[in-house]
């Protein structure tokens, strides 16, 4: 499966937590789309995709569970679980359900990239950073940029701040993707200079589309970083 067609429909709504699961980049919906045609995707799994974007883990799961019982090999049911219980924070069970997905479909980088972030999401960042590298080298530029900008994340957020500084450098060699905006703004937010982190984040909101900046907005929402606090020049 290539991983320009996995961006995440749950990350485009600031709230709703999210994986890398999507085969359809512009569909209109929160919810991780189930497979292509052809493979073994069905309406009761959508239903259940649907309930998970809704924010309704429970509801959700009890549908993939009864899909599973029926299907044991539905490769989706298991990615879907994943997610679900990612959405749970029952992180152990997350990972056991992307590990069975990547075993039966090893060459899917939806799933590395789930695995990835279930490392990510509990701030294990230097664990979760060398999963990430792998991703990188992938042909969509736009995919290429947000791994790229979620390692940086990983090296800023675990401390390796001279590593951080290499990278936002090349962000600002080429200042012009959303990782040069949204990186600038996370690094600010770091180091606590929220007015200039509002700027870049200003910046972004006239330049990309509402969903590409939810999709970077996110991660820094999920950090704790967002929504911003008061501005410092407030009275």
């Amino acid at each position: 499966m290539a991983l320009t067609r996995l961006i995440s429909l749950g990350l485009l709504v600031i709230g709703m937590q999210g994986s890398f699961l999507s085969y359809a980049q512009d569909a209109a919906t929160n919810s991780p789309t189930i497979s292509p045609p052809g493979s073994d995707s069905s309406p009761t799994l959508e239903k259940a995709a649907e309930f998970y974007g809704q924010g309704k883990p429970d509801e959700a799961l009890s549908i993939v569970n009864a899909v599973l019982q029926t299907e044991p090999n539905s490769i989706n049911a298991y990615i879907l679980r994943g997610a679900i219980y990612s959405q749970k924070q029952a992180w152990d069970q997350a990972q056991k359900d992307f590990q069975t997905a990547l075993q039966m479909d090893p060459k899917n980088d939806g799933v590395r990239y789930d695995l990835a972030d279930l490392k990510f999401k509990q701030k294990q960042f230097d664990a979760a950073r060398p999963a990430f590298v792998p991703l990188q080298n992938n042909t969509d530029p736009d995919i290429r940029d947000l791994i790229e900008y979620k390692i940086f994340i990983c090296d800023l957020l675990a401390g390796h701040e001279d590593v951080a500084a290499k990278e936002l450098d090349a962000f600002n060699q080429v200042g012009s993707n959303p990782s040069y905006y949204f990186g600038n703004a996370a690094w600010d937010l770091v180091h606590k200079k929220t007015d200039d982190a509002k700027s870049w984040l200003f910046s972004a909101i006239h330049i990309y589309s509402a969903r590409k900046q939810l999709l970077y907005a996110s991660i820094l929402r999920d950090m704790g970083y967002l929504p911003l606090p008061p501005s410092t020049d407030a009275k």
